[in-house]
């Protein structure tokens, strides 16, 4: 179905049906987006919507897919696909139904594609905690592609399973399989599995796979295009309890929030973030986090270590990696002095190596159990190999950070750095960066991050700046 991952930001919604808590329908949407800006320049974003009703044997959902991503000003993938669904009960595990889709997918060459299928399904497990479905029955489809139509008959087998680890996370999977009735070796197989985490009330993380497999594609396309995908869904009108429906329904969200807290000391986290893109289009991209805090009433230590890599069709178009490491003494209550090392490698923006080891006095503005706030400057010295040129300076250097503790659960931490050459003040580099972590359970964190960097004079042929929007999991230890 789709060629790309999209690491995730929630996009604002609007609510359709106004809330009520009897209601029988559920809107829920998901929105993904993935910027990269400067030397490396892509951007892909996701749209889902699934609108659902349950109620008195009537069960039935309508939906929307949209995914588009481009790189470097050409379109990697733009596809939609509208679905539809009613089942009527015949008994507690029999019932009927009718399937309608339509699909459509430029990057594949396919105009359209529509579905339309009447269905007899069976519900083999029926539980608070697990569903397992099977459905089957005879269709009719339409489609272009590569500018050739054809119409006929088909045969759908469908397969549906849901499993709830808790109330707020959940696993399903779905497989459909729709040949044609006259050659059943001319088929179309859709695959997704998935995983959903409740962030807040409103708020869900789902991280899931989708293949497909078209057994005749158009002229110049591949049989199979597979994506890995992370979304974030957000409830429009109001959720029921999961305790109430069993978890039967179908939804972008699983169920109600978790508490969470947060305590000072040391405390590290290890974050991941992949995509993959395979088929038609070919993409992959990683980013990897380490960072390890302490803080008591005296010292400070900071060890941060981030990696970012994406490549399209095996070509490099990003490669960075950023580490620092900074240990500060308090002279009083609110003024420090500290030491910190920095370092900076960035193939695409021809940065081989930049170290810069700094002496710093700070000052804390805000120092509290939940908010910090700090500035701090001081003078060092840079080492550095830019554009193949390795040069060395007296330089100076100036930085703010911030850190908030929302609640039990949420928290943000942003810091900007500043690095001018002292004989030269016009050679500068900004680094800014900010990181919303959202608490899944003791271990498992949310983290959205975004990184942006200015270099005043860059290496020949390069930008002044980059921007990296990212999406990943952490595990604290």
């Amino acid at each position: 179905m789709k060629k790309l991952l999209i690491p995730a930001v929630s996009l604002p919604f609007a609510s359709v049906l106004p809330a009520a808590d009897a209601s029988p329908w559920e809107l829920t949407g998901a929105a993904g987006l993935a910027i990269s800006d400067g030397n490396s320049d892509s951007v892909a974003y996701s749209l889902q919507f699934l609108a659902s009703y349950l109620n008195d044997g009537h069960e039935a959902y309508l939906g929307l897919d949209y995914f588009y991503a481009e790189d470097g000003g050409l379109e990697s993938t733009d596809s939609l696909k509208v679905f539809g669904q009613y089942n009527r009960d015949l008994s507690e595990r029999w019932f009927i139904g009718g399937f309608g889709s339509y699909f459509q997918d430029n990057i594949a060459g396919i105009d359209y594609r529509v579905d339309t299928s009447l269905l007899l399904g069976y519900r083999a497990i029926k539980g608070e905690r697990m569903a397992l479905t099977f459905e089957a029955g005879p269709g009719y489809a339409w489609e272009k592609q590569g500018r050739t139509t054809d119409d006929f008959v088909t045969l759908r087998l469908a397969q549906r399973f849901d499993y709830r680890f808790s109330e707020t996370s959940k696993f399903w999977q779905a497989l459909g399989w729709t040949p044609r009735a006259d050659d059943l070796s001319d088929s179309l197989v859709e695959f997704e599995a998935g995983l959903e985490t409740r962030i807040t009330s409103k708020v869900s993380l789902r991280t899931f796979l989708r293949h497909r497999i078209d057994d005749t594609p158009a002229a110049g396309s591949g049989k199979t295009d597979t994506a890995l995908l992370v979304g974030v869904a957000y409830d429009f009108s109001g959720l029921p309890d999961p305790k109430e429906d069993g978890g039967s329904r179908r939804s972008l969200m699983p169920g109600e929030e978790a508490a969470a807290a947060k305590r000072n000391g040391w405390a590290s986290t290890a974050a991941l973030g992949f995509s993959l893109n395979k088929g038609n289009s070919d993409k992959m991209g990683l980013n990897l986090a380490w960072n390890t805090l302490y803080r008591d009433a005296e010292r400070e230590f900071f060890l941060d270590l981030g990696y970012h890599y994406s490549e399209d069709n095996g070509l490099s178009s990003t490669d960075r990696l950023l580490s620092r490491v900074q240990y500060n003494r308090y002279l009083g209550e609110r003024f420090y002095l500290g030491g910190a090392v920095g370092f900076l490698r960035d193939d695409p923006a021809d940065i081989d190596y930049r170290v810069t080891p700094a002496f710093l006095a700070g000052y804390s503005l805000i120092k509290s159990d939940k908010t910090q706030l700090a500035f701090e400057a001081g003078p060092a010295y840079t080492f550095e190999k830019t554009g193949g040129i390795s040069d060395d300076y007296a330089s100076l250097v100036a930085a703010q950070r911030f850190s908030h503790q929302f609640n039990g659960t949420v928290s943000f931490k942003q810091s900007v750095s500043y690095t001018a050459e002292l004989g030269d003040l016009e050679n500068y580099t900004a680094i800014a960066a900010a990181a919303l972590d959202t608490k899944l359970n003791d271990r498992l964190i949310w983290r959205l991050g975004a990184d942006y960097s200015y270099e005043n004079i860059p290496a020949a042929g390069r930008q002044h700046h980059d921007t990296q929007l990212t999406s990943s999991i952490a595990v604290k230890f």
